[in-house]
C-alpha cells in the first residue's frame, strides 16, 4: 500500500472511529468534541511549568540573571543535562497520575503521555535527540503486585512517534526499597542508594539516552539511575516525565 493511500486510509479510519466512538475527557468526563480524550477546555487549564530551568525543570526565579539556568544548577551541576516535564505535579495531573498509575487506567496514560510527546517535539525541533529511551525499572515485587510499569507505558508511546528505541532490559531495580511517596528528599536518597545494576552489557553504548519516568519529585531516582549510566559510558542523561513536583519536600 502507497503512503498516500496508507495516510487516506488511516484518516478515514479514525474519522469512523471518532464518529462511532466520540472521545470522552479523562478529566471533566464528557464528550471531549474530538478524536482525543482530553477536551480543549481542560487541556487549557492543566498546570504547565512557566519557564523551567533548562537543567533541573523547575521554574526559575523571577530575578534569574542566567535566563536558562537556576542558580543551584549553575553552582552544582546535576548529572543529567535536562528535566523535560509535561505539567507540574499539581491538581488535576496528580490525580490523573494516580489512576493512571495505580487503577490501571492505560487511557489516561496514553493522553498525558501525547501530551508530553508535544513538548518534547517542540523542545528538541532544531537539537539532536537521545540515542535510547529507558523506562524508570519497578521491582518484580512491585511489577508483579501493580501489573505493569507505567514508565515503560510512557516509554512505548514515545518510542513509537519518535522513532527512538527503547531498551527495559538493559537495567533493572536490584531491591525492593519502600516507596518513595510520603518521603523528604534526604530520606529518597538514602532509600535509593545502589538500588539499580546493569542486567547486560551493549556492544556500544549510546552517547545520549532519556530515562522516562511518570513523575520527578526531588530527582533521587533519576539521579542514581543516570550515575549508573554514566559510569557505563553514556555521555549525556536526559530526563522526560508526565510531571515534576515544584514545591519542595
Amino acid at each position: 500500500m502507497s503512503t498516500k493511500l496508507n495516510s487516506k486510509v488511516n484518516f478515514w479510519l479514525k474519522t469512523v472511529q471518532y464518529r462511532l466512538l466520540p472521545g470522552t475527557c479523562i478529566n471533566c468526563n464528557k464528550i471531549s468534541g474530538r478524536d482525543y480524550d482530553l477536551c480543549t477546555s481542560c487541556e487549557r487549564l492543566l498546570p504547565r511549568i512557566e519557564d523551567p530551568c533548562e537543567s533541573c525543570g523547575l521554574p526559575l526565579p523571577a530575578n534569574n540573571y542566567d535566563g536558562y539556568l537556576c542558580g543551584s544548577c549553575i553552582i552544582r551541576p546535576p548529572p543529567y543535562k535536562r528535566i523535560v516535564s509535561a505539567f507540574n505535579y499539581a491538581k488535576p495531573i496528580d490525580q490523573l497520575i494516580r489512576v493512571f498509575k495505580y487503577q490501571g487506567k492505560l487511557a489516561y496514560g496514553k493522553v498525558l503521555s501525547h501530551q508530553l510527546l508535544l513538548l518534547v517535539s517542540s523542545i528538541y525541533e532544531k537539537t539532536a535527540l537521545p540515542e535510547l529511551l529507558i523506562p524508570m525499572p519497578l521491582h518484580t515485587s512491585r511489577l508483579q503486585q501493580r501489573g505493569f510499569n507505567q514508565s515503560l507505558e510512557i516509554s512505548r508511546y514515545l518510542s513509537g512517534h519518535l522513532n527512538i528505541p527503547q531498551n527495559f532490559n538493559l537495567c533493572y531495580r536490584n531491591r525492593n526499597t519502600p516507596q518513595q511517596e510520603g518521603l523528604n528528599a534526604r530520606a529518597r536518597k538514602k532509600n535509593l542508594r545502589g538500588a539499580f545494576a546493569f542486567k547486560q552489557n551493549l556492544k556500544r553504548m549510546p552517547k545520549s539516552i532519556a530515562i522516562i519516568d511518570d513523575v520527578v519529585t526531588t530527582t533521587a531516582s533519576s539521579r542514581e539511575l543516570a550515575l549508573l549510566f554514566l559510569d557505563h559510558g553514556v555521555k549525556e542523561i536526559h530526563i522526560w516525565s508526565l510531571a515534576r513536583a515544584c514545591r519542595k519536600l
